[in-house]
């Protein structure tokens, strides 16, 4: 099958950085997603796809194999982690002086994620579901000949949504989900099955 007209070939940047609260109903199983905030400094994201291969050997040849498809991981690196961000994620508390701060064993949400990319026919948006976040890790350095930003990194883990097993959707600017990704994000559903 040839590829459509408006479909990108490559894809680079990263930007626009969006995470809400991802939620759901123990009872129902209906998913809420929480307003989306947007953390500025978006520099990367490395997602790995996490899995296991299976083979079942039989007549001296590998007679069954499979594999299966689990979470991803990766590295989320921003320039500075908001504080406003800390306090919505990552369960850090705000002193009555000012300070933010960092609590053992802090209660965090599950999250989703939202960002864009450009690609050389236009840009398209992503959105992962049900996330968890580790430890923000920065790294300090001094100053030489000259300034060398230090970047903020924290791990990611999203598993996907329990219910249609969806993790992650891509938006092309011609689809219409692509508009309105940032303002109104979709829960995840799968297309209705036409009954025979």
């Amino acid at each position: 099958m040839a590829r459509r007209e408006q479909e990108n070939k490559v894809l680079f940047g990263f930007s626009d950085l969006y995470i809400g609260t991802y939620s759901v109903n123990d009872e129902t199983g209906e998913v809420t997603l929480g307003t989306p905030y947007k953390q500025t400094g978006a520099v990367g994201w490395s997602p790995e796809g996490q899995g296991e291969n299976y083979t079942f050997w039989a007549d001296n040849v590998a007679y069954y194999s499979s594999y299966t498809t689990g979470s991803y991981e990766g590295d989320l690196v921003v320039a500075r982690f908001d504080d406003e961000f800390r306090k919505q994620f990552m369960g850090e508390v705000e002193l009555d002086d000012g300070g933010i701060a960092e609590v053992k064993n802090p209660v965090k949400p599950s999250i989703y994620m939202m960002y864009e990319f450009q690609g050389d026919k236009g840009p398209e948006k992503v959105i992962w579901y049900n996330g968890s976040l580790g430890f923000i890790n920065r790294e300090a350095a001094t100053i030489e000949d000259s300034v060398e930003v230090q970047t903020e990194t924290i791990s990611l883990t999203f598993t996907g949504d329990n219910e249609t097993g969806i993790t992650k959707v891509t938006y092309g600017q011609d689809k219409a989900g692509f508009a309105t990704l940032f303002t109104n994000p979709p829960v995840p559903k799968l297309p209705e099955q036409e009954s025979e």
